[in-house]
């Protein structure tokens, strides 16, 4: 199953719900709409990866790419609610030094607030 890709507003803060798989067949298309929804103003990203199952290397460079043109734009991206599998890849590549993780999509809500 291709990753299923929701948006939310929050606020000031878009989050994007990731659901399924996020794998080279559907990594640009994430981050073509990821790029979209910077372009349009909205730069401050929490990516809720709770229903994420899994993540390759390619899904790994389109979340780089994005944080990078969020970040070009004065916003940030974030992350929460890891599964597993993503905790583990996120470990072995070093994006807990990168990113802000949070436990929940309310935990990263709720510290977007405050920045």
């Amino acid at each position: 199953m291709p990753v299923e890709i929701a948006f939310e507003k929050h606020a000031d803060v878009q989050v994007v719900a990731l659901r399924g798989r996020l794998d080279a067949s559907g990594s640009p298309d994430l981050e073509r709409q990821l790029s979209d929804t910077i372009g349009a103003g909205n730069n401050r990203l929490l990516i809720d990866c709770s229903e994420l199952r899994y993540v390759s290397s390619a899904g790994l460079g389109a979340f780089l790419a994005s944080a990078k043109l969020a970040q070009s734009s004065g916003g940030s991206m974030s992350f929460a609610g890891l599964t597993q599998h993503v905790r583990s890849v996120f470990d072995m590549v070093g994006f807990f030094s990168l990113f802000e993780v949070y436990s929940t999509r309310e935990e990263g809500l709720s510290a977007g607030r405050g920045a």
